[in-house]
């Protein structure tokens, strides 16, 4: 069982619509990113999907924080558009995926992947990272 905490209103429409038995799904809409870790902790979060524009809390960071704190979850983050490299960066390099407009359907498939060890990202955004470490500006 791969348990996955949601933030975000519309994601539980995408996951809702596709059979799941293999996923315990936990909605949690924090106010802040220390309830989200709280909450995401409690559901013993294996894999956390985010929307990227939260009114609330900033995903970016939320994603470093889980990554730094709690190493076994994974995030993906539903984007409303194709992330580039500085938003990847923005998160630290933490997020494991990103799930795009065009890609909406297929997030229970990304958390599954996600979850066995590979990455959920577009093909532009890894060949932007490849540009970025031939160039030796990763990180900077």
């Amino acid at each position: 069982m791969i348990n996955v905490a949601v933030v975000g209103r519309s994601i539980p429409n995408f996951i809702d619509s596709v059979v799941h038995d293999d996923l315990n799904i936990t909605v949690i809409e924090p106010d802040t990113i220390d309830t989200a870790i709280k909450e995401i902790t409690a559901a013993k979060a294996d894999i956390t999907v985010l929307e990227q524009y939260n009114e609330r809390i900033n995903t970016d960071i939320l994603c470093l924080v889980l990554a730094t704190n709690f190493s076994r979850n994974q995030t993906i983050i539903l984007s409303d558009k194709v992330p580039d490299f500085e938003q990847l960066k923005a998160t630290g390099f933490r997020a494991r995926g990103y799930i795009t407009p065009s890609q909406h359907d297929k997030i229970v498939k990304a958390i599954r992947a996600v979850h066995d060890g590979e990455a959920w990202l577009p093909r532009r955004l890894v060949a932007d990272m490849l540009n970025h470490f031939a160039a030796g500006d990763i990180g900077q």
